[in-house]
């Protein structure tokens, strides 16, 4: 009887604290890295956001100059007939786009617009002897201390 005792004891001995330690090591170690997959989601989550909110405000800018005339277009961002490039920035007060720098800076941190157009056409054309226009329009922005940007770009003739 006393050897069933004892036998039956060992089967029903727990766990002895290194095995306890070392489970608890493993655990610590798969919840850690579990948790920082949900980090780099909300990261993730985040910049998709932004990207998408400058997606739209580029849009929104571009719509702006849906209405222009073809001669419109140039001359309304500041470019003479003469001119083969023209860039207008939302952060210069007397700029065409300046309005919409609050904005930008409301919904991207140290946002920043500009618009450039470009003459297209045979040989090296001005505005004035252009077949169309490209116009660019470019958001910038800083995103956790890093320097983000997204572009629109469009043919007008």
């Amino acid at each position: 009887m006393n050897e069933r005792r004892s036998s039956s004891r060992q089967a029903e001995q727990g766990f002895n604290l290194v095995e306890v330690i070392i489970a608890i090591g493993i655990l610590a170690g798969v919840l850690i890295s579990i948790s920082s997959m949900f980090v780099l989601g909300g990261r993730q989550v985040k910049g998709g956001k932004t990207m998408t909110q400058a997606t739209v405000l580029a849009h929104d800018l571009m719509e702006e100059f849906d209405s222009a005339s073809f001669t419109g277009l140039y001359t309304g961002l500041g470019a003479a007939a003469s001119d083969t490039t023209k860039t207008v920035s939302s952060t210069v007060s007397s700029s065409p786009i300046a309005a919409w720098q609050t904005e930008i800076e409301r919904k991207l941190e140290n946002g920043s617009a500009s618009v450039n157009i470009l003459p297209i056409g045979a040989g090296t054309p001005n505005f004035g002897t252009a077949d169309g226009i490209k116009l660019t329009v470019t958001l910038s922005w800083n995103e956790l201390a890093r320097p983000q940007s997204v572009a629109v770009s469009t043919v007008r003739f």
